[in-house]
């Protein structure tokens, strides 16, 4: 059985199958575009895999911060999965991800920018939040290693599943910038 990773939160689509041995991972640079490829990147990794949606035990998310329509879409795609094949989903910030996916040592910073402030989330060596998920006009007092933007599905898939899986109905987008009616 296999764990179903998305992440559609920002202009890199990445969607995963995980097992006890492997990782089998695909990626698509895509602007604006991410309702047209991310089903068929999922039906294609299952095809080539030999693989149905059966094969399917749970599933794991970003959830942002991140592009809102981005979201919207991997989020939507994960819930309709998760609550069709009534399997788990679990939910872990795209700060989070590039916190345990590096591979500094001792403590370490994520920040994601928008046009008037940061996301920023701060880990120490144990993967144990020092820093919640934070919105900030100004990080200049933090001065703790910045971790690259990049992924480790298995280590993010490890860590998103060391906590409770999230009711279907209760997933949720942290979306980089708040629309009007929720202001």
């Amino acid at each position: 059985m296999y764990t179903l990773f998305i992440d559609t939160h920002d202009e890199l689509i990445t969607v995963a199958l995980l097992n006890d041995n492997q990782v089998i991972e695909k990626t698509k640079e895509s602007l604006y575009s991410h309702a047209v490829y991310l089903m068929p990147m999922v039906q294609n990794i299952l095809k080539e895999n030999d693989l149905t949606v059966k094969n399917i035990k749970d599933i794991v998310a970003v959830n942002g911060p991140g592009s809102f329509t981005g979201l919207r879409i991997g989020l939507s795609a994960a819930k309709v999965m998760a609550y069709s094949l009534n399997v788990p989903i679990y939910l872990v910030s795209s700060l989070s991800a590039y916190l345990v996916s590096s591979d500094i040592k001792g403590n370490r910073q994520a920040v994601i920018e928008d046009n008037k402030g940061y996301y920023i989330s701060v880990f120490d060596e144990n993967n144990k939040s020092i820093i919640e998920e934070s919105y900030l006009e100004d990080i200049s007092r933090y001065s703790y290693p910045l971790v690259q933007e990049k992924l480790d599905v298995r280590k993010v898939v490890l860590y998103a599943k060391s906590f409770e899986p999230v009711k279907t109905h209760l997933v949720r987008a942290n979306y980089v910038k708040k629309i009007e009616v929720e202001k």
